[in-house]
């Protein structure tokens, strides 16, 4: 199995060690979406087919940020992942979650299931599709020697 980019993984460590600018709400636009997508090209790196076994649906994200709430997608399809910005399809379950909560998943230092109960992440549509997240982009952001290397936060 190959790992996730660990370059990748440090940007977003730092992003979230210094990430100040995207919860102060200096943050200008483009800083924001080059934030959005470099989570979402780190959660669409640990996507991992086998454990998907075949099944596919939508991911689908509503960020809250300093500058307004920014959609993602999260698209399983075809033993594949793809990130996008928009999507003509509807999504099987939508979640909710602020930027700085969305980096601290990301990078492994807060928990879907933790952020889920404590209010911080919120889920609607199908809320068992959405439990699929941690089973395939797995449960946790940092590369484990157990776990191929899969990762991902919710």
């Amino acid at each position: 199995m190959t790992r996730p980019p660990d370059a990748r993984h440090l940007q977003l460590k730092h992003l979230a060690e210094a990430g100040a600018a995207a919860r102060a709400g200096h943050t200008p636009e483009d800083e924001i979406d080059r934030l959005l997508e470099l989570v979402f090209e780190w959660f669409r790196s640990c996507f991992s087919p086998e454990r998907a076994h075949g099944q596919s649906g939508i991911f689908r994200y509503a960020v809250n940020t300093p500058l307004g709430v920014r959609h993602r997608y999260i698209v399983v399809e075809d033993g594949g992942c793809t990130a996008a910005v928009a999507l003509d399809r509807p999504a099987d379950a939508t979640i909710g979650v602020d930027v700085d909560d969305l980096v601290a998943l990301a990078v492994g230092e807060l928990k879907g299931t933790d952020a889920f109960v404590n209010g911080r992440l919120k889920i609607s549509g199908d809320v068992f599709f959405a439990m699929n997240w941690i089973e395939w982009f797995g449960s946790r952001s940092t590369p484990a020697p157990d776990d191929g290397g899969r990762a991902g936060g919710v």
